[in-house]
């Protein structure tokens, strides 16, 4: 018994010994560099960054009216290629609401009898909103929403683009 104790023993030091000299040949670089001292860096003078405002470039309503048309028939193109089951849900919502926000904007620089006429497509479309936040959508409410909007965005397009309309802004 005696003898396997003094075996281990002397295996031990054995081990202890050669990880000893193993480290101090090698020597241990990252301990070295830790505690090695280093050269004082001069100190850099930081930028000031100074905010600049820019005024608002007020653009005329028929510059506006176009921004908000072209905006509003993208958002629509767009809802159009995400309405199917596996799309993501929460890009239909943003183009929804993106569209919807935009035809109002588009409506908020009609005067008021072409702005009443815009109203009833707005009305469409939060019903096409309503369809789409509820919980789930099979392929027919797909496709009949694709069809829904296509028919808005054409009827759109064929009653308000600014070609059309220019005479009606406010």
């Amino acid at each position: 018994m005696r003898h396997r104790f003094n075996n281990k023993i002397a295996q031990i030091i054995v081990l202890v010994t050669g990880f000893w000299l193993l480290v101090s040949l090698t020597g241990c670089e990252a301990f070295v560099k830790k505690f090695r001292r280093r050269p004082k860096e001069e100190k850099r003078e930081e930028p000031i960054i100074q905010p600049q405002s820019y005024p608002d470039v007020a653009l005329n309503k028929d510059e506006l009216y176009r921004d908000y048309f072209l905006f509003w028939e993208s958002w629509a193109d767009e809802l159009v290629s995400f309405l199917k089951d596996n799309a993501n849900t929460k890009k239909q919502k943003e183009c929804i609401q993106q569209a919807m926000d935009n035809l109002v904007k588009m409506q908020s620089l009609l005067n008021e009898e072409k702005a009443g006429f815009l109203d009833k497509f707005v009305i469409e479309l939060t019903t096409v909103k309503n369809v789409l936040f509820q919980s789930y959508l099979n392929s027919a409410d797909f496709s009949y929403l694709k069809n829904k909007i296509e028919r808005i965005k054409a009827k759109v397009h064929r009653d308000f683009v600014f070609s059309k309309i220019k005479k009606d802004l406010r």
